[in-house]
Formats: structure tokens, sequence, C-alpha cells
């Protein structure tokens, strides 16, 4: 008999970052706790480690206190090692919950094959959301073979079988307690002149791009197939949400606008309901367009992430970024002049230190980001991911590296341009530098968001926090 439930994110112990970083909420948990909540004979509990730190201890502490029946722990990359120290200490003990393990972290125990695969009674790659309830019933029937279902589940494990969710329309939409919505935030200042509170959603599943250096370890979704929600469902959770009081979206989709005539419907159905929700969401400058861009202004979209990545074509070129012929650079000028002309606040992302790149490019990208001038900018270190084609190419470089440590705002562990990486922190520092504290970007930024600093003053001082890496 299955009475309780408890969902799991757990946070390395160590904070290895130092670069100000927004907390999201953990989605695929969010949707399983929605949907197990729906189920009167359930006890549901989750925890976030991520906003509630827990040692290995702590969390044994608790799951004795909670005693579930079924754990679903997630872990990312970068803290895999902590999913796998817990669960092992957890077996140690009598009448220990089964132990379902989702998340990227498992794509990392896979590629490095260090065995912890079976401390777990089931691992889902990919997007279990659906798949879980397949398994939670399997687990339920009275006839079920318990060899049964470990053996199918590890066979899906050893065969890289990663599970998608096929109708997204049928998710449960997820909702947040109060003091969820206080710490999921992001740190992007945007044009308005209030509290926010965020909300997050995903209206689109998958990605159509071969970018080399792209992981599922990074990503919200899984596979190249663009599986997108209904407008009229996403319209319904962002009312949903702003019931709950939230006051601006953020579309956390790989990458939003790969499915144009979704992101038309979507802006038509809000323009239909008179929809004053402000959102943001992330997008490639080729796959936009004035028309496209004027019609998302116009339903509410105060800001997009756009990822420049380099201000080099070779570089482009190298990490299979561009995907027509029109030269990659002119695009993000184009795409930057309309968002200004419109009035859509950006933010842009940058990697420093791709393969073979030399401290000259590094300069032309530096230069590059000051001519598109976006409100904000993030600077990361390639990184080749678990499950992304670098991780493949450069492997047998990557055996005495310590994966756990691979993060695009840490030090690079693996030296693949033409500057070393002592060299290329220094360069992210300048980069920095060099960008904001120009008089052009300090008078124009504080002109547009003094107003969202009055009302927002910890995204202010999380900001703040660039100064680590100065």
């Amino acid at each position: 008999m299955l009475d309780s439930i408890m969902l799991l994110r757990v946070a390395s112990g160590t904070d290895k970052v130092d670069h100000p970083q927004f907390f999201d909420p953990p989605y695929t948990l969010k949707y399983l706790q929605a949907g197990l909540q729906q189920d009167p004979a359930l006890t549901v509990h989750l925890l976030d480690s991520w906003i509630t730190p827990q040692s290995v201890s702590q969390l044994l502490d608790y799951t004795a206190r909670v005693r579930p029946d079924v754990l679903v722990i997630s872990a990312s990359s970068f803290d895999v090692d902590v999913a796998n120290a817990f669960v092992a200490a957890l077996k140690q003990h009598h009448h220990a919950p089964l132990v379902i393990g989702i998340g990227q972290g498992h794509y990392l125990n896979r590629d490095t094959k260090n065995g912890c695969e079976a401390l777990y009674d089931a691992i889902l790659l990919g997007e279990p959301e659906e798949e879980f309830f397949k398994l939670l019933a399997w687990l339920r029937r009275s006839d079920a073979s318990e060899e049964g279902w470990r053996t199918y589940y590890h066979q899906c494990y050893a065969a890289d079988e990663r599970f998608a969710v096929q109708e997204p329309d049928r998710l449960p939409f997820p909702s947040y307690t109060p003091a969820e919505l206080q710490a999921y935030k992001a740190i992007f200042p945007v044009q308005l002149r209030q509290r926010v509170v965020w909300g997050f959603l995903i209206a689109t599943r998958g990605c159509p791009y071969p970018c080399t250096f792209c992981s599922e370890v990074m990503r919200v979704s899984t596979g190249t197939k663009m599986r997108p929600r209904s407008a009229a469902n996403v319209a319904d959770e962002m009312a949903h949400l702003a019931r709950q009081g939230v006051t601006i979206c953020s579309f956390q989709d790989d990458s939003f606008a790969s499915h144009r005539r979704f992101v038309r419907a979507l802006c038509e159905e809000l323009l239909a309901r008179h929809s004053t929700m402000p959102w943001m969401a992330r997008v490639r400058a080729d796959e936009i367009d004035y028309d496209l861009l004027a019609l998302m202004k116009q339903a509410g979209c105060i800001m997009l992430g756009m990822g420049v990545e380099a201000g080099t074509q070779r570089i482009i070129d190298m990490i299979q970024k561009n995907f027509t012929p029109k030269p990659w650079l002119e695009q993000c000028r184009q795409a930057f002049r309309w968002t200004r002309e419109l009035g859509i606040g950006t933010n842009a992302y940058y990697i420093i230190g791709n393969p073979t790149e030399t401290r000259e490019e590094i300069e032309h990208t530096m230069r590059f980001a000051q001519e598109l001038n976006s409100d904000t900018i993030q600077v990361h270190f390639y990184t080749p991911y678990p499950g992304s084609v670098a991780w493949k190419h450069y492997r047998y470089q990557l055996q005495d590296a310590d994966p756990t440590t691979m993060f695009h705002y840490t030090t690079p562990v693996l030296p693949v341009a033409a500057v070393p990486p002592e060299e290329l922190v220094q360069l992210r520092a300048q980069f920095y530098r060099r960008y904001i504290f120009r008089p052009k970007f300090l008078v124009q930024h504080f002109w547009r968001h003094t107003g969202f600093y009055w009302h927002n003053p910890d995204v202010f001082w999380s900001l703040l926090g660039i100064r680590k890496i100065f």
C-alpha cells in the first residue's frame, strides 16, 4: 500500500558559484506534486534543498520523520554527488523507501559509469511527468512483480531511453506556497515600477537546433521534436499563477519562438482575453522578425533573453549556432535593433573559452556585446556537459576531471580554448567591467530600471554580487 510520497530536490552543501544566479522551481517535481495531490489517498511532501539547504544527515532525519513509501529525488549534474551519497546512506536503513531518480544528474551518472545507478530502484531520464504515473500504477497493482518494474526501468536507463511528455495540455498546473513564490525569482531588472512576484512555466517542449555545447543537463525538455501546449492552456496557467499573486511570468522553454505559429496563437489568445500579465522568454535571433516582436510586445512581452554566444563567425560556425545562411552577427544586430525600437528589454548570453578561441576573438565578442548594448548580460564559460556533442568529443580529456564541478559559471576544468583557464577567469571579469562601467550603459540602465530597483531592492543587491568576479 502506497500512502506517502516524498519529492526532493537536493543541492550541494557548498557554494560552488561566485556568479549571481536566480532560483527557478523544480519543474518536474512541481508537476508531479500537482498530479499526486489530486489523489486524496496520498500524502505528498515536497522539499527543495535549493531554498532550504539540507545536509545528507539532515535529509536522513527529514525522511525518517516523513516516512515515505516512495522517494522521488531530483539532482542536477552539479549536485548529483549529494543525491548519490544520500540515497546510499538511506538504503542502509531497514524499511527504506523505494527511490526513483529523475533529473539531469543521472546523465552524468550514466556517462561516467560510476555504478551509482544501482542505488536507485528506477531512474527516469528525460521528461518523466507522464511516465512516473505509469510507474506508480504498476507499483499499486496487486499482481505487479517487484522485479518486473525494476528490471524494465533499469533496462530503459541502460538503453539511454528518454521519456517525453506527449500530451502537455493534460499536465495539471503547479501551485506554489508564499514561501516558494518568494524564493523562486529571476534577477533580471525589467521595466516595471512595482514589486514583482515571478511565475515560471513551460509552454513548449523540444528544441530543433544542433548547438554542440547544448545538453539536456541544462535544458527543461528533451528531444528535437517540438511539442507545444495549446495557447488557451498556457493562458489558463498564466491566469492560475496570477490568482496566486504572480505579477510577471517567465517562459523557461529551451527555445520559445521555435514554434512561431504557437507564439502567434498565444499572443492572440492573450490579447483576446485582455491579459495584463507582463512576461518574458528566451528566443534565438534567427527565430524572430519585427512583426512577430511587435505582436509579442502588444501581448505583454517586456523582456527577451537571447543567446548571442560569440562575436566572430568562426566561433559561431564551430559551435554550430547558426541555422540559416545569413551571417549570425547581422541577425543579432537586427534582432537587438528591433527590440530597442519596440521597447522590449533584453538580456544577452555570451560564451567565452570556446574550442580554439583566441584572446583576440574574445575581444571581438566584448566589443560586439557593447555594440548590441542589451539591458543586461550573462557571460558563461564553455562547458562540455554530459549528453552534448562536446562531451563526446572531449570525453578522453575529461577522464581525470571531476564532472560535478563543471558549471558554466565556474573556472573551466577543460582547457579547450587558445587561452588558459586562469586567463579566461580574468577575461570574464574584464568583460563585465568594460560592459557595466560604460557611462552610456550606466545612464541608460538606471534611467530604465531605477523604479524597478526601488520596489525590488533584493534584485539590486543580488546583481551587486557580480563584484565577486571583479
